[in-house]
């Protein structure tokens, strides 16, 4: 079985519930899908996404460099196209659009070697469970009051028994005035995570974690500036909460010093972001060597397959309107029902999209092919 073709194409869409965080607000989401086709007749679908920025350089690398270097390969070698992609694009950077670049394919090459092999993906990568808990993410730090209370109370007619909400408020009176009303709503017995996308020094993370840890959090998710090791050893050990972080880490060296340093509670690497399944399930191993668990960043389509396949997979993240079937782009909608999500029971990783739905947001562009540099 070889490679025959990789069609690549960029798509924009807009969100129905504009994501804001302590940092940012992001109108729509780019993803970037390519279609890897073998000359056995089994096709994979990879992707990748930015929030927003991005995505047409992640397709020219892509078009440009990965597509004409693996015409011909076998892609039941992962582990070596895996390491010929890294070594053709690390020279731009160990980190950001090489790794979604090289998602783009690991993904499509895990999906043909699911569906060669004919079961779910999640099963070829371990097949430890066959459905994992899901928690429901709120993605708006400025919701309040019976706004954010509606909010919780669906989450729970919905079946969740996790649920996170954004802090990050200037005012930490505010911060801990809506932790407490939401706690107060949903009681003890539910999971309640916090999540400050990265607003705080270490200083003020401690501070506001010592305001908030009464509300019996369970975890408290980046804190303080991703890349920022020292500073997570300094929160993790004075804060009195579990430390969740790692969606903003791009490469199991990256984790090996956090985890070496004692960082970290709960693992968060973002499938896409760290270049593929190939790459997490190095990161998930790791992490089950400190006795960690992961829960991964976003793409629950993907990150169920995960999840389901390692022993130490906790918990998985259903971004409110962000996943694939809330985007309306998938032929075969992926749910969580009653707080729990199983992987598709299809072979490969599950994911069908709608070429119609699709064909309305895609963004058209000229990419540059290039000759590949010898190995």
């Amino acid at each position: 079985m070889r490679i025959s073709g990789i069609d690549t194409r960029l798509y924009r869409i807009p969100l129905a519930i504009q994501i804001e965080d302590s940092n940012q607000r992001i109108p729509h989401r780019e993803f970037v899908i390519s279609t890897v086709t073998t000359d056995a007749g089994i096709s994979g679908t990879g992707l990748a996404y930015t929030f927003g920025q991005g995505g047409s350089a992640v397709r020219e690398l892509v078009d440009g460099s990965l597509t004409p270097l693996l015409l011909g390969y076998d892609p039941m070698d992962a582990e070596r196209i895996w390491m010929r992609c890294w070594r053709e694009l690390e020279p731009l950077g160990s980190a950001g659009l090489t790794r979604l670049a090289l998602a783009v394919i690991d993904t499509a090459l895990w999906d043909i070697l699911a569906k060669r092999a004919g079961v779910p993906l999640y099963r070829l990568l371990g097949g430890f469970r066959d459905q994992i808990p899901a928690y429901a993410s709120g993605i708006l730090k400025d919701l309040d009051g019976e706004p954010l209370l509606k909010q919780m109370r669906d989450f729970l007619e919905r079946g969740y028994r996790a649920v996170k909400i954004r802090v990050g408020r200037d005012n930490a009176e505010e911060d801990v005035a809506r932790v407490a009303s939401v706690r107060r709503l949903i009681g003890p017995r539910v999971q309640l995570m916090l999540d400050a996308v990265q607003k705080w020094t270490a200083g003020e993370a401690v501070q506001r974690a010592k305001m908030l840890r009464r509300f019996n959090p369970f975890w408290l998710e980046e804190p303080i500036p991703a890349d920022d090791r020292t500073g997570h050893v300094h929160v993790r050990r004075a804060a009195g909460v579990p430390l969740a972080a790692g969606e903003n880490l791009y490469t199991r060296n990256q984790f090996s010093d956090f985890l070496r340093a004692g960082a970290l509670d709960i693992v968060q690497p973002d499938i896409l972001r760290v270049g593929g399944f190939t790459e997490w399930m190095k990161i998930a191993k790791l992490a089950e060597c400190f006795n960690l668990p992961v829960a991964p960043h976003f793409v629950m389509e993907l990150s169920v397959h995960a999840l389901c396949a390692v022993p130490n997979g906790l918990i998985l993240e259903d971004l409110q309107g962000g996943s694939l079937t809330e985007l309306g782009i998938l032929a075969e909608p992926i749910r969580v029902v009653n707080g729990e999500i199983a992987p598709p029971a299809r072979p490969g990783h599950g994911i069908v999209f709608d070429p119609a739905a699709l064909a309305r947001y895609e963004v058209t562009g000229q990419a540059t092919h290039v000759t590949p540099t010898p190995t």
